[in-house]
């Protein structure tokens, strides 16, 4: 086991970034081999990228890997996230020689969490490469790509961003000058001391508002730009139960006359509890509150959970917006004179708008029960992975 590290060591005026290099020394005698190598080789190229940090990089072997087989990464990413927690690494990197379990792409080679810090990287694929020194160059590249995505950045054309199918390439990638300095931008905020190094509170309460205060709009952006507006697109029982419910709702007269019952101003107080509860009745219903547990309360476990639940929140809400327009333009269509009369309105107007937040809100009560349907392992891989690459 690798001694904790210790985050207030610093040289000079350079923060620490540290990363951990997570392997299984009973996969074979390969992996150990390259962990060297990516770990020689990573941590020449970091420092002379970004002198302004100090950068450490350790390998560490675990006998207890999950021994299933292909791999599958979200398994490892939550294995390795609660040993980078409890290590105290900036982030982590599960290196592995075997192939990846996919579950979004046809083959994979990598697949990191922003979210968990935490990345998994198959050399499997790499080792296929012609020669020895594209093998390195293209394990590096692989690398450097997963890191970009753990560091913010987002696909990009013109540098080691750019998504590929094969990684076997004899020239070496590279961020460009506006990605450097958004990876220093985002290393400023993570190379700072953590909460329980320089508060030593024992209340869950006050740890979690420190986090909140100290990480804020860090916290905010990695839920906006988590991609939480649209995460429910691959989660095929959720959106079938809403779809059935709001069909049925749109041709039951029982709901228009609720609808019309219920006062604007209570239906916004019942939509946010509808929300909120959708929210939790995911997060509990599905294990999610089981990442990122922690023995003790470090920064980085309530960092991932704030960051889920937060993107579960947002993306509620997204899918909520979403139903309201859909629900606007259906009611629209319809014959308002029938829907009146379901309502009980007569000759007055129908407020469209009021019906359109009644249906998109019985809809979110309805997906949260399609979202209980969905395997626990493929809602937490759509909320975890970042990307497969």
């Amino acid at each position: 086991m690798a001694p904790l590290v210790d985050r207030k060591k610093e040289s000079k005026n350079n923060f620490l970034v540290n990363i951990g290099i997570l392997i299984d020394p009973l996969e074979n005698s390969q992996i150990k081999e390259w962990a060297f190598i990516v770990k020689d080789s990573l941590q020449k190229e970091l420092s002379g990228l970004f002198p302004q940090f100090t950068w450490e990089l350790s390998i560490l072997e675990r006998h207890d890997f999950p021994k299933a087989l292909p791999k599958d990464p979200l398994t490892l990413l939550e294995f390795g996230s609660d040993i980078k927690i409890e290590n105290n690494y900036d982030f982590l990197l599960v290196l592995t020689s075997l192939p990846l379990k996919a579950r979004f792409s046809q083959g994979i080679n990598a697949v990191p969490s922003s979210m968990l810090e935490t990345a998994i990287i198959s050399l499997s694929k790499i080792f296929e490469c012609d020669k020895e020194g594209i093998k390195k160059i293209s394990a590096i590249n692989l690398i450097k790509h997963v890191l970009g995505h753990l560091w913010g950045l987002d696909h990009n054309e013109s540098s080691v961003m750019k998504p590929r199918k094969s990684w076997c390439n004899e020239q070496t990638l590279d961020w460009n000058s506006e990605e450097k300095n958004q990876i220093e931008d985002f290393l400023n905020d993570v190379a700072d001391p953590r909460v329980e190094e320089t508060d030593s509170t024992k209340s869950t309460f006050l740890f979690y508002l420190r986090v909140l205060i100290k990480e804020g709009p860090s916290l905010l952006r990695d839920i906006i730009f988590f991609r939480s507006w649209r995460m429910f697109l691959n989660l095929g029982r959720f959106t079938a139960a809403t779809a059935v419910s709001i069909i049925f709702l749109f041709l039951s007269a029982e709901a228009w006359e609720m609808g019309a019952a219920i006062q604007s101003r209570w239906l916004d107080y019942i939509l946010l509890l509808v929300i909120i509860a959708s929210t939790l009745s995911l997060y509990f219903g599905q294990n999610l509150h089981g990442i990122g547990q922690s023995d003790k309360m470090k920064e980085q476990a309530v960092r991932s959970r704030i960051i889920l639940i937060g993107t579960l929140f947002v993306g509620m809400v997204s899918f909520w917006l979403n139903l309201l327009f859909i629900s606007f333009i259906i009611i629209n269509f319809l014959p308002e004179k029938v829907i009146s009369g379901w309502a009980g309105l007569g000759n007055s107007d129908l407020p469209v708008f009021h019906f359109s937040k009644l249906m998109a809100t019985f809809g979110i009560l309805a997906s949260s029960v399609g979202g209980n349907l969905e395997e626990e392992q493929d809602i937490k891989a759509v909320l975890i992975y970042t990307e497969e690459t």
